[in-house]
């Protein structure tokens, strides 16, 4: 199986001056040439481990990977 290649690319974006800003996610995945814009970054990671689960699929039925939210440390 080839390997698979993504960029994530994180900004901090706020619909106006009232609202705080958010994390923005835009995933890239260069083996299909596929772009989603997200709006946190577990949505972010959910979206590569479904790639990542589609082309191991394809591929002698290998192990799921699973992503579980992680919690924010401070």
């Amino acid at each position: 199986m080839p390997d698979q290649v993504f960029i994530l690319r994180f900004w901090r974006e706020s619909a106006d001056a009232s609202e705080h800003a958010r994390w923005r996610v835009l995933v890239r995945n260069i083996n299909t040439r596929r772009r989603d814009v997200v709006d946190d970054v577990q949505r972010a990671f959910a979206i590569v481990a479904s790639n990542l689960n589609a082309a191991a699929g394809e591929h002698d039925g290998q192990k799921r990977l699973d992503i579980e939210p992680s919690k924010p440390e401070h």
